[in-house]
């Protein structure tokens, strides 16, 4: 990759209500501080995969690494993805909390192509 060449990053609309369901629990748990320290954490991971696509993890479950899928951890929350080389981009499929059964939930996504 070219010294400050940046991927795209594209979040789809499970990943975007994910994280908003996230951050509003913790305003309705009453942390706006706590809200403001994860939404920034997910925008600081988001960026270092923008800059380094592969510095998360393949994901240990098979299926999903198989179908190329990717995690970063942010907190107790794991962000997963996948690079396109092609397009010079990141999807960002789901950001779950790591506890749940993230195979489960994410069922079907290691089918789709894109």
């Amino acid at each position: 990759m070219a010294e400050n060449e940046l991927y795209t990053a594209e979040f789809l609309s499970d990943a975007l209500n994910d994280m908003t369901e996230i951050i509003s629990a913790f305003v309705m748990l009453g942390s706006k501080q706590g809200a403001r320290r994860i939404q920034k954490k997910f925008t600081k991971a988001a960026e270092q995969i923008r800059i380094f696509p592969y510095s998360g993890v393949a994901v240990p479950d098979k299926k999903l690494a198989e179908a190329g899928f990717r995690m970063i951890i942010a907190e107790d929350y794991l962000m997963f993805y996948k690079v396109f080389e092609d397009e010079k981009k990141v999807t960002f499929y789901r950001v779950l909390n790591g506890k749940r059964n993230y195979p489960a939930l994410m069922n079907g996504l290691h089918n789709e192509i894109k």
